[in-house]
């Protein structure tokens, strides 16, 4: 029996080409058109997982996927960062200058503003819930003057033709993804990185002295993101990974520290750092 991974997107979408890397050829997807429809499919058990991007190195976080973690009891089991080359994408035969709408995600449309601003001034810009369906919905209108912005394999899929390759801002273009389960079973001894929500006191330096205590011990934050707490205007939540395993002895330590601060803590996960190749 194949695993089944929720993702938001459809085939050949970059969470479609993640999810592959990340789980293997022989998974199955269970396509969403939203976040928010991902989550809700991985919670009523019609996936095995969910594979989520959280951030882009030009975007920058997405948060919605931030606000879901922590609506959701969902674990952090992995993650994978993708090397992000959005394409032009049209009919074959039809010309760059000529294309007057283009349609993709709202994510690949600002990646590539630089490249539309440039290249194609006047062409505008449409919103669409996914990169690789914004391709097949204009290879079904067949107009010349109408492109997208996806991916290489959407353009192979459909039968589409790529018009400009690499049109992304800066070729430093990466995804990264989370994998997602309602179980929390691959804690190990060799995991290098963990994922929390900490939601500090209301006093002045508490933030500071929470994140002395993974300084004191030597941990790195690979990232701070801070969200508003919904029903308690102007007060606000941390998501914080740290570079190191929640079982080591130094986590666990600025763990039970945090607490004795009155931090409340929510471990979302510990896991394999993904790699940026």
């Amino acid at each position: 029996m194949s695993t089944t991974i929720a993702i938001q997107g459809d085939q050949a979408s970059f969470h479609d080409i993640a999810a592959t890397q990340f789980f293997g050829e022989q998974s199955t997807r269970a396509f969403c058109d939203t976040f928010a429809a991902t989550f809700a499919v991985l919670a009523n058990g019609d996936a095995d997982y969910a594979l989520c991007a959280i951030e882009n190195s030009l975007y920058g976080s997405i948060n919605e996927v931030y606000d879901l973690l922590l609506a959701h009891d969902f674990y952090i089991i992995g993650e994978i960062y993708l090397r992000i080359e959005q394409c032009l994408i049209g009919l074959p035969g039809s010309s760059v200058a000529d294309i007057v709408e283009v349609h993709s995600h709202p994510v690949a449309l600002a990646q590539c503003d630089v490249f539309l601003d440039e290249t194609i001034p006047m062409a505008t810009r449409m919103e669409y819930h996914d990169t690789a369906a914004s391709v097949e919905m204009v290879a079904k209108l067949q107009d010349p003057l109408v492109a997208a912005i996806a991916s290489r394999e959407a353009a192979k899929l459909y039968g589409m033709e790529v018009l400009a390759p690499s049109i992304e801002t800066d070729v430093q273009n990466y995804t990264r993804f989370v994998a997602l389960s309602k179980r929390n079973d691959t804690i190990d001894a060799s995991t290098t990185k963990t994922s929390l929500i900490v939601r500090t006191t209301h006093t002045p330096g508490a933030l500071y002295n929470a994140l002395g205590c993974f300084a004191t011990r030597g941990i790195s934050l690979t990232k701070l993101q801070s969200r508003p707490v919904i029903g308690d205007a102007w007060k606000y939540i941390f998501y914080i990974d740290v570079a190191a395993g929640e079982q080591t002895a130094a986590c666990q330590q600025a763990l039970a520290e945090l607490r004795a601060q009155g931090c409340q803590v929510t471990v979302l996960g510990s896991y394999q750092s993904g790699l940026v190749e």
